[in-house]
């Protein structure tokens, strides 16, 4: 706790600071769910981003679960061993590999999923549903605005 009267406290309203933190907090929180069902917190990453963006190549998923790629690549070989996703070479370009969920990761995703809507819920109690919608739209924004500068 700060001594009474030092500092200034200029990070409460800064945005980059409030959002790694929320984003760490988050995440600290839904490890712990996601400990009992042996998906830990990276692996639940892929797994979503395989779920709502279907049949994508590793860049994508790298991209998309902001994730180092010898990491995404190391979870994809764990996950295939075990027979969660599918991989396959594009037709389009045999340079790109394509990860898919089979069956049984789709099963994963599903047993997993109520962890992470519910823990969602517990991040936005008290807001109405038009205030959720707006602050997504923010948030896509903010993400739009940081993609333009790069």
């Amino acid at each position: 706790m700060p001594i009474a009267g030092h500092g200034d406290k200029w990070l409460r309203s800064f945005v980059p600071y409030l959002m790694y933190r929320i984003t760490s907090q988050l995440n600290m929180r839904i490890r712990s769910k996601l400990r009992n069902s042996g998906i830990n917190l990276a692996r639940w990453r892929v797994l979503a981003v395989l779920r709502a963006y279907g049949e994508i190549n590793l860049g994508r998923i790298v991209e998309l679960t902001v994730m180092e790629q010898p990491s995404v690549s190391r979870i994809v070989t764990q996950l295939e061993r075990e027979g969660l996703v599918k991989r396959k070479l594009s037709k389009a370009d045999s340079r790109f590999v394509l990860v898919r969920l089979t069956a049984a990761g789709e099963k994963a995703f599903k047993s997993v999923y109520p962890t992470a809507e519910s823990h969602q819920k517990i991040a936005l109690n008290g807001f109405t549903k038009k205030e959720i919608s707006t602050l997504i739209g923010f948030l896509r924004r903010v993400q739009k605005n940081i993609e333009m500068e790069d």
